[in-house]
Parts: C-alpha cells; sequence; structure tokens
C-alpha cells in the first residue's frame, strides 16, 4: 500500500530531472507553461518579480511554485542569465495523446533535459547582445603553460590560444567571456566547473572528430595545454547542448605575437570597451563606433581589444579605410548597402544549433543576395585597394541557396513556424493543394453557419473554434431550447456561463476536412522547412566567411566616415619605436566637449630613441591624464587599422600597452590603492619590453611622501636605464626634475597654467620644461575648500618652503633631492649618554655575566638621568 506523502509520479519525474539539472534552475514543461518547484521557485521568483505560489505538499510541507509561459520564455530566461542563474530546459518528449496511446489513459507525459542555458551558450536574439561577441571560454593548463579555447557559438568563431604564466590574465581581458569554464581552481579567475574533456588526449580525439580530419596539422602547432582547453570546452558543449549541435568554425590559432599585450587594469584604465562602471556609452568603443551592422560592431570590439602586430596587416586595414575616405560618394553607397544587410552569421548560428525558423532563412535569403549585389557594385570600382580583393570573392558565391530560399519562402515569414503560412505559393503544388482544401473548408463552415442562423432563427449563433472543443456552434443560454430539442439535429457539448455549445454531423464533416487539410499542410511545411535548414546548414562555412567580409567592409566604412567626422589622419608605421604626434585629441574627452560648447586643446608629443622619457609636470585638472590616455589611445586605434585623431602621426608598432593612470580599491582580495597601484607598477617593469609603451601618472602617491618620492624616483630610473621604452611619466614629485641633469633620454614638460587675478587659469596645453609650481592649493580653492583652511594650508607651505631652502644642500650628496637633505639635515640633539651605551652593546658577543653587568650599567645610566 502506498504511502499517504509518497510523491506522485509527476514529482518523482521532477526529481529525477532536478538531480540531472544539479545547481542550475529546472524550467519543467507542463502544458503551456514552464514550472518551476522548491528553493528553484524562490529563486526564480525573485528574481523575476512573479507571484509564488503553491501546489500540493511534500514531507507534509507546501510546495513552492512559480512559472512561466513557454510563448514568452526567452524573456524570463534572459533577466535570469543576466542574473547569473543557469537554467536546464526540461521538455515534453511526447504529446499526452501518444503518453496514453503507449501506456494507458493515465499515463505520464515523458519529460528530458533538452538543454542547459548558459551565458557562454546563448545563441536566441533576445538575449543576446547584437553588438558584442558572446564567448565561452575553457582554461586548460599542462605544464607551465595555460591554453584557452574560446567559442562564440552565436556565429561560430573558434579560437585557441597559447598563453605563458603571465599572459592569461591579458588573454582573458581581452575576450571578456560571458562564461569561463575550467576543471579546478585557476588563480584570480571565476570558472565554471567543467564536464570533464580537459586532457590532451581527449581534445586531440574531440577534434578529429568534430571537424572529421585526420590530423590536427592543418590548426597549427597545438600545445598539450591548447588540446586540454579543446577537449573541455567540447565537452561542455556536448553536455550543455545535448543534442543540438553547437556551430563552430574550424578553430583560428591566436599566436601570442599577432596582437599588441594589453592588461586588464591598462583595459579599465583606458576604457576601451567598456567605462569603468560597466557601460558601452562613454568608452572609446561607443566613440568611434559608426556601423551599420551588428556584425561590423561585434568586430570593430574585437579589433580594438586586440590591435595587430603585423606591419602588413595594419597597412592593409589602413589603406581600405583610406579608399572609403576619399571618396565620400562611395562610402555613403557602401554604407546604405551595408545598412540593408541582417545579422546573417547569428541566424545562420540558430539554424546550425537546430533553433532558427523561416524567418532566419530568411535572414540568409536577404543577407546573402544583398551582399552578392554589393560586390558586384564594388567590382566596378577602378584601383580597388587589397583587402577589398581579398574581400570581393567572400561577397558572393551563394546563388543557389540564395536562388531556392527565394522561391520557397514568402517574402516576411512570421516568427512563429508552428502556424505555418512560411512556405510560398507555387513552390509546391500539393502543399497548395492541401491549402486549397482547407480554404475551401473553412467557406464552407461560414456558410454553414449562416444556414444554421436562417434555420434556427437565431441571429447571434455562431461557429468557433479551440484547442480543446474544435469546431463548435455556440448561442447564448437564452436561445439555448431551441437546439436541445430532440429533432432540432444538434448535440449539446458544454455550458458555460452565459453561453451553451453544441456539435452537427454538417460541421463535424466540414471541420474534419478543414483540420485534416490543415494538419497536412502543416506537415508539409515542417518537412520544407528541415530541407531548407539541411541546405543551409550545408553551406555554414561558406555564408560564415561571407558574414565575416560583411563584417569587415562594415568596419572600414565605419572608421572611415568617422575620421571624416572628426579631421582624423592616417597614421604612418615605422620600423623604430617612436611615438610623433602633431595636434593629438582625446576622441571621448573631444566629444563630451564638443556636446557643451568647448574646444579641446590639441597637444603635440615625440617620443624617439633620443627622448623616449617625459616627465610631465603640472597642477591636477590641467590635462596631465588626458594627454597621456591619448597617446596611448592613439597608438591603439593606429595599430586596430583605424585613422587618429590627430593632424600627423608616426609610429613604430607597440609590442605591449601598459597604463597606470589611477587605482582604486580592491578590498575583496585584499588590497589597498597603494597595493593595487604597487602591483600594476611591477607588472610593467618586469614585462614591458623596448618596443612597449607605458604611461605612468602619480606613481608614490598612495604612501607618505618620503617613501611615494622614493618609490617615484626609483621607477624613472628602471624605466630609463633598464625598461628603456617609451614611456609617459606624470608627476607632482618637482624634485624628480632633477634627473634630467644624468638621464639622457629623459625630458621635462608640464601642463600650462596661469594664476590670474587670484584665480588659477588652467591652459591644457603641454609645453616644455618643468612646471614652476605644482598650483595645489589654487586648486583646492576651486574644488571649492574653505577660505580659512585654503589661508591655513597657504601659511604651512609658506613655512615648509623656508625649512626647505634654509637647509637646502647640507646633507653632502643629496642637494638634488632637497626634501630628503631637508629631513637630514635637522639641528644636531645633545647626545643621549643612555642611547649610547645601548647603542654600544653587542648582545651576541655578551656572555651571560656580561649581559647582567650591562644591564646594571644602563640602570645606573638610567636613575643618573633621571635625577
Amino acid at each position: 500500500m502506498a504511502r499517504a506523502d509518497a510523491p506522485t509520479p509527476m514529482m518523482e519525474q521532477y526529481h529525477r530531472l532536478k538531480a540531472e539539472a544539479g545547481d542550475a534552475l529546472l524550467f519543467y514543461r507542463m502544458g503551456d507553461f514552464f514550472e518551476l518547484f522548491f528553493e528553484d521557485a524562490k529563486a526564480a521568483a525573485a528574481c523575476l518579480d512573479i507571484a509564488l505560489t503553491k501546489r500540493g505538499e511534500s514531507g507534509g510541507e507546501p510546495v513552492p511554485m512559480c512559472g512561466v509561459p513557454v510563448h514568452s520564455a526567452e524573456s524570463y530566461l534572459a533577466r535570469l542569465i543576466r542574473a547569473g542563474h543557469r537554467v536546464a530546459i526540461a521538455e515534453q518528449t511526447e504529446s499526452p495523446a501518444e503518453a496514453r496511446r503507449a501506456r494507458g489513459s493515465k499515463a505520464l507525459v515523458e519529460r528530458a533535459i533538452v538543454r542547459l542555458v548558459t551565458p557562454g551558450t546563448l545563441t536566441e536574439e533576445t538575449l543576446l547582445d547584437s553588438g558584442a561577441a558572446n564567448w565561452l571560454a575553457a582554461i586548460a593548463r599542462a605544464g607551465d603553460d595555460w591554453g584557452i579555447a574560446a567559442a562564440d557559438i552565436s556565429t561560430g568563431r573558434f579560437e585557441l590560444v597559447a598563453c605563458g604564466p603571465g599572459d592569461l590574465q591579458a588573454e582573458l581581458a581581452r575576450l571578456s567571456p560571458a562564461e569561463i569554464i575550467a576543471e579546478g581552481q585557476v588563480p584570480g579567475v571565476r570558472c565554471v566547473a567543467g564536464k570533464g574533456g580537459f586532457d590532451s588526449l581527449s581534445g586531440e580525439r574531440a577534434l578529429k572528430s568534430r571537424f572529421a580530419v585526420q590530423t590536427l596539422d592543418g590548426f597549427g602547432e597545438l600545445s598539450r595545454a591548447e588540446l586540454a582547453a579543446a577537449g573541455g570546452l567540447l565537452a561542455y558543449l556536448h553536455a550543455t547542448q545535448k543534442d543540438a549541435t553547437a556551430f563552430l568554425a574550424a578553430p583560428r590559432r591566436i599566436a601570442r605575437l599577432q596582437h599588441m599585450a594589453i592588461d586588464a587594469a591598462t583595459r579599465a584604465s583606458l576604457e576601451i570597451t567598456r567605462t569603468v562602471d560597466g557601460q558601452v556609452a562613454g568608452s572609446l568603443l561607443a566613440e568611434v563606433d559608426r556601423c551599420t551592422t551588428a556584425a561590423g560592431r561585434r568586430l570593430l570590439a574585437a579589433d580594438l581589444s586586440a590591435p595587430l602586430l603585423d606591419k602588413a596587416a595594419i597597412e592593409a586595414r589602413l589603406a581600405l579605410v583610406a579608399w572609403l575616405h576619399e571618396d565620400g560618394l562611395r562610402r555613403g553607397r557602401v554604407r546604405e548597402a551595408l545598412k540593408a544587410m541582417p545579422d546573417i552569421g547569428r541566424a545562420l548560428g540558430r539554424l546550425v544549433a537546430g533553433r532558427g525558423g523561416p524567418r532566419d532563412l530568411a535572414l540568409l535569403r536577404d543577407g546573402l543576395g544583398a551582399a552578392a549585389a554589393l560586390g558586384l557594385e564594388l567590382e566596378g570600382e577602378r584601383e580597388r585597394p587589397a583587402l577589398l580583393e581579398r574581400l570581393l570573392p567572400r561577397l558572393g558565391g551563394h546563388e543557389a541557396l540564395t536562388e531556392h530560399l527565394a522561391a520557397a519562402l514568402v517574402l516576411a515569414p512570421a516568427l512563429d513556424a508552428s502556424k505555418g503560412g512560411y512556405i510560398a505559393e507555387g513552390y509546391d503544388p500539393d502543399l497548395d493543394a492541401l491549402r486549397a482544401a482547407s480554404s475551401d473548408g473553412r467557406r464552407a463552415i461560414a456558410a454553414l453557419e449562416a444556414r444554421y442562423r436562417e434555420a434556427t432563427g437565431i441571429s447571434g449563433l455562431k461557429i468557433r473554434h479551440n484547442a480543446v472543443l474544435g469546431y463548435h456552434v455556440e448561442v447564448s443560454a437564452r436561445n439555448a431550447d431551441r437546439l436541445l430539442q430532440p429533432d432540432s439535429g444538434f448535440t449539446h457539448r458544454q455550458t458555460l456561463a452565459g453561453v451553451v455549445r453544441f456539435n452537427s454531423p454538417a460541421l463535424h464533416e466540414e471541420a474534419s476536412r478543414v483540420l485534416e487539410a490543415g494538419a497536412h499542410a502543416l506537415a508539409a511545411e515542417a518537412a520544407h522547412l528541415e530541407e531548407l535548414t539541411s541546405l543551409a546548414v550545408a553551406s555554414a562555412a561558406a555564408v560564415a566567411d561571407t558574414a565575416d567580409a560583411i563584417a569587415r567592409l562594415d568596419v572600414a566604412a565605419s572608421h572611415a566616415e568617422r575620421a571624416s567626422e572628426g579631421s582624423w589622419c592616417a597614421p604612418a608605421l615605422l620600423e623604430q619605436p617612436c611615438l610623433e604626434i602633431e595636434g593629438g585629441r582625446h576622441p571621448v574627452v573631444e566629444s563630451a566637449l564638443q556636446s557643451s560648447g568647448e574646444r579641446f586643446i590639441a597637444n603635440d608629443l615625440a617620443l624617439g630613441p633620443q627622448d623616449r622619457l617625459w616627465l610631465i609636470t603640472g597642477p591636477n585638472m590641467g590635462g596631465k591624464s588626458t594627454f597621456l590616455r591619448q597617446a596611448a589611445l592613439i597608438a591603439l586605434l593606429a595599430q586596430a587599422g583605424s585613422f587618429v585623431p590627430a593632424a600627423r602621426a608616426r609610429l613604430g608598432l607597440v609590442d605591449r600597452l601598459f597604463s597606470r593612470v589611477g587605482a582604486s580599491d580592491n578590498l575583496a582580495r585584499g588590497r589597498s590603492t597603494f597595493m593595487v597601484e604597487m602591483v600594476e607598477t611591477a607588472a610593467i617593469l618586469t614585462q614591458a619590453t623596448r618596443n612597449s609603451l607605458v604611461i605612468l601618472d602619480e606613481i608614490g602617491r598612495g604612501t607618505s611622501t618620503y617613501d611615494g618620492l622614493a618609490i617615484a624616483w626609483a621607477v624613472v630610473e628602471a624605466m630609463h636605464d633598464q625598461v628603456k621604452c617609451r614611456t609617459l611619466f606624470a608627476t607632482h614629485y618637482h624634485e624628480l626634475t632633477r634627473l634630467a641633469g644624468r638621464l639622457d633620454a629623459l625630458s621635462l614638460h608640464h601642463v600650462r597654467a596661469r594664476e590670474w587675478k587670484g584665480d588659477l587659469v588652467l591652459l591644457h596645453e603641454v609645453a616644455d620644461g618643468p612646471a614652476d609650481r605644482s598650483y595645489g592649493i589654487a586648486v583646492a580653492r576651486l574644488a571649492g575648500l574653505p577660505p580659512a583652511v585654503v589661508a591655513r594650508a597657504k601659511s604651512v607651505l609658506a613655512k615648509l618652503e623656508a625649512g626647505r631652502d634654509a637647509t637646502g644642500g647640507i646633507a653632502a650628496g643629496l642637494d638634488d633631492l632637497p626634501l630628503f637633505a631637508a629631513a637630514l639635515a635637522e639641528p644636531e640633539h645633545k647626545s643621549d649618554p643612555l642611547v649610547d651605551a645601548l647603542d654600544a652593546i653587542d648582545p651576541d658577543a655578551l656572555s651571560p655575566r656580561d649581559a647582567l653587568e650591562a644591564l646594571y650599567r644602563l640602570k645606573r645610566l638610567s636613575m643618573e638621568r633621571d635625577g
């Protein structure tokens, strides 16, 4: 006999599926809803702000429950994923009718988890940011080497990266993955536990199987760490996608020397693709983005995240930008054509994953057709740049697929394929006949309704349809008696408040014809959809190549448009390590000033072998940080293949870019502002090479004056004597300007400021030579410090400067460091016999007897001094 509190068969099934889902929320399909139970329901209800209800009991307690409609589940999924949840989808794998036929009238419908939705495995349009890649990254280690396998299954991009011990964080910062998986803990990285496969042998087997190759030689010389990461990634995709096939192009190996290394701290400091608060608005990406396609925006973000180190490749990009920049009409035609192109890359990704539909096929039809048309137009242009010549063949070649899709699909298919209507008339004569039969049947039903009204005299009689009763006659309750008569020809079906429903033999016959024809038509359309999807998937590699070519052309047109708007120039790339900029501007700051009606002050910069370290002084708010950042951004834009915000720019390639401008506490990791500053500075000193570009601002400011000055002094010397790379060093320590006398490649510069009638005027101009003073108190006054505090600060400063002047040069050998000299040149104090006696003791040389005597001697001296 079953226990009274035993779980029902449905709850047994639920618990089994929940055990499989693990820590993911379980969406349990029940009819038209996905239901959640127990703790999952509580978490989802709180996140989605939906009602938490109860259903039955478990262990004597009500079972918490909430649900979301299947038809709108994607919007709820998006909110849950953004909140950090993972969601397992448990679908019904049979219909209730199939369950009853197979196992009896009370049979439970079978369900199975068909997909695990995670941040890195999204393909749905509504769940993704159209302008950002959605990377899933797997990390593995082999010896001292790290490997990263990264895939964006929404577009099929697949990368393998080999990293040294110091490069892992920088590569992850470049990718900015939505989700990172690993087999174990990775220091400094938040990871999700993978699903096995993290070893090189498993990775090799998985890659060969996935891409149907006998050898991996065509993918490059993959390291054991890269193979292990690939194995973990493919195993995770298999576990999360179940029977669906994630779209992956052949892996592209990213060599460390292919792009500029930029660590996470530098990316945050320069706000390349996101601001410090995580927003795209206000970043460099937002400022330069003039793309007209979503694929172009994703590629632009990737370009800015990984500027090239190949001079020929950069110049090829720049030549295409120049070709579009020089002819505004040509650029306008290209941009108009691109604007009409849908996101065929992500449409293809949904089709390959089995989540696509007729609308995705229509997007391929329209996008591939538009790409081919643009290619034909560009082939008519003369003197085409080399990069365009390589792109043109990739824009076409899909005539057979596009013609097939054009013949098969209606112009604008509906998003919901379940209702049919997406196959064009004339494509399949049998389907047309079924549709005609269904349409004729519906006309016959409409005529039958009219006859019934006339025969019964009930003008309000209607023939309706719903999913439970099918077609039926409906009349108001007050007219029901006429149809309830034995000889009426109608059979009672259902009584509701205010209406009564009936059936009739004639209606049943016509309805059967309509439903049968309609069901056959839907089945025929579904078969065509499957056939068309297979055709598209068979061309996946070529379609993805076209999507990439569209994106590259869009990025070039975007750069040309932005350059035209802002009078940007084409940078010249040189072999020697230099950075020469005339009239350089910070693109984001300049745009912000223009919006408020202000003018940005452009500045020049000339870093070369003989003048590679600029020491820049001047007041806060004077523009030092902006000047430093704009130099870094100009180098980054140039190597990404963009024109730059300057009148003229020449540079040697930068292999590593470092920016230590500003810092904040990282209390979660136990680091203060000063600790963060020192960690970042240490990374620069150990990783920068002679071809790097380093910008440093206010090193040493997070500690005491003497400590800070000493550290800043040592860092300047190390950058000059040991690292020897292009460096901009901004500081408030005027004492550092003394270093110009002995460091040959160091030059002094300052941001100009003037006091006029008691007010500080910041000129934002960079001039040669050191600043005459820091203007700190004047800036404090500008910031609103109370007048009494400002006056007291002036008084204290005057005394400090007088004391320094009085003692300057007294300490032999330290007259180039006056703050230290002043500290060491304080008046001598009278000798203390007790202190002298204590200093004379060598504890390690004393015997026990000597130690006792020394202690008595110190005691006597103490008593004599006290009196």
